[in-house]
């Protein structure tokens, strides 16, 4: 009797420990044994476990734990993690740029009809950080500007069509990721601005998303040193309890950004910065597909229950995450529907920034970029030219162009008569092959029109002018469909410019 109390004892401090934690893992096997030992509130799916069978992993977990909490990343843009399968959606920059608040909640809605279609709970998107710095090295075309107005209405309206499916969304990164020059996956960030400044633009939109009784926010892994001189968001009670629960009167669940990110476990280690997060304010901790640091938080957490951490944080915990539990919801889009939206959304985001249009399609050389498929794969510009730009020649090159890429391109591009070239930069800078290209394909003097098919700034980088450009505001199928559709006349661009920082 006495073995018998003392395993019901440790699988009580396990679920109380695991109560706090969302966890991950690689492809597609569920690590039942590590999920049994551990006990998580919930599991934060990626695009590796929804490659092949994502109904089917889903089903496995359900049959493990149906109390389980799942999470998915379905922003839309590059940070879609169900992307086999369903509709890819342009990112919030593109929305925001059709300047329609209810086109926005009619994206929201389809995604969290995604989300629950898989038959997950919770979408972690929209994104409110306000990207008033271009060089931005994570956020960029996922925000929805750099207005916090604009980024508060917009982000809003996409929260509220994440709810229309049942699926709940969670805004983030309190108290604003936008700002920043350094990744937080990779480093810890540091934001020196006074608070009237934080007030004006990095709080606004996440005071307007709390008034509006949403159910929940992610942390920033960033030192606000006007809020906290010392911790980041993430481990500052200062920010999490005393400005976000006591002044801004949040009162839904605070999930932080994954624990196990450069920012924190370089400074502070994943299990310390756990508890320290736990008793700041934060209900739910992401965590990395590593098993050994999922045991190493587990443990810690256990350590520290009644102790470091009141026992009444496990049930404060659980009552907040209840609320991410999907509800009812209304889901009437059929693929086609979905299809159609989606290519609304795109062309809508389109911004033309200069240049005569139509282009004919006969004579034009289109140069296509293949960027990484870490975000999903995509067609290009060259493989999408001759449907939608009858006539023309397509040409594919690499997302950084060598030189014997560029020579050829040259050589094509000295036997039409105009050259429509795409450029990207979202991670990091401006690609010193795609700079070198667009300099040699200026010095033909030939009509030259550029598609940037990530961030829309890619004009500060060139060394020239081209005779037109269109910016899309990310690279998914739909965008690049409507960025040659635009150059072929089938409808003018009306998409507004939101970015900030542009030439």
């Amino acid at each position: 009797m006495r073995l018998l109390a003392l395993l019901a004892g440790m699988g009580m401090a396990a679920a109380q420990a695991g109560a706090f934690m969302v966890v991950s893992f690689r492809g597609e096997e569920v690590p039942e044994r590590l999920l049994r030992e551990v006990r998580p509130a919930g599991v934060i799916l990626y695009p590796s476990n929804l490659r092949h069978d994502p109904q089917g992993v889903v089903r496995r977990l359900r049959a493990l734990d149906p109390n389980l909490l799942l999470l998915v990343d379905q922003e839309g843009g590059p940070f879609t993690s169900y992307r086999e399968g369903v509709v890819r959606f342009p990112a919030a920059m593109a929305l925001s740029a059709s300047g329609d608040e209810g086109l926005v909640e009619r994206v929201g809605w389809a995604l969290g009809c995604q989300v629950r279609r898989l038959g997950a709970d919770v979408n972690l998107a929209p994104v409110l950080d306000v990207n008033v710095n271009p060089d931005n090295p994570i956020i960029g075309l996922r925000s929805f500007g750099a207005d916090p107005e604009r980024v508060a209405r917009m982000g809003l309206a996409f929260a509220k069509g994440v709810l229309r499916s049942g699926a709940r969304p969670v805004g983030k990164h309190f108290p604003g990721h936008g700002d920043t020059g350094v990744d937080s996956h990779l480093d810890l960030p540091r934001v020196d601005k006074p608070k009237e400044a934080l007030e004006r633009v990095e709080l606004l939109p996440f005071r307007r998303y709390v008034a509006a009784g949403m159910p929940a926010l992610m942390t920033a892994h960033i030192v606000f040193s006007a809020l906290d001189p010392r911790y980041p968001a993430t481990l500052s009670p200062a920010i999490l309890t005393g400005l976000l629960r006591k002044e801004m009167g949040f009162q839904g669940a605070l999930l932080t950004d994954d624990m196990a990110m450069g920012a924190i476990k370089r400074h502070f280690g994943a299990g310390e910065a756990a508890v320290q997060a736990v008793r700041a304010g934060a209900d739910l901790l992401l965590l990395e597909p590593d098993e050994e640091a999922i045991r190493e938080v587990h443990a810690r957490l256990q350590k520290a229950l009644g102790k470091e951490i009141p026992l009444a944080r496990v049930e404060e915990a659980r009552r907040r995450a209840a609320l991410l539990r999907a509800g009812k919801g209304e889901c009437p889009f059929t693929p086609k529907e979905e299809e159609a939206l989606a290519l609304e959304a795109a062309r809508r985001g389109v911004v033309h920034r200069f240049g005569p249009l139509p282009i004919p399609g006969p004579g034009t050389l289109v140069l296509g970029l293949r960027i990484s498929d870490r975000y999903g794969a995509e067609p290009t510009l060259a493989d999408l030219a001759p449907q939608y730009l009858p006539g023309s020649r397509g040409l594919n090159l690499s997302e950084d162009p060598t030189p014997a890429e560029v020579q050829r391109a040259l050589a094509e591009a000295r036997k039409a008569e105009r050259v429509v070239a795409s450029t990207y930069r979202w991670l990091g800078g401006f690609k010193e092959g795609q700079r070198t290209l667009v300099k040699e394909l200026l010095a033909l003097g030939k009509p030259l029109y550029l598609v940037a098919l990530g961030n829309p700034d890619d004009l500060r980088f060139l060394p020239g002018r081209p005779t037109g450009y269109l910016a899309t505001h990310g690279y998914r199928a739909v965008q690049v469909r409507a960025a040659l559709e635009a150059l072929a006349g089938v409808y003018a661009p009306t998409g507004q410019r939101v970015f900030g920082g542009e030439p």
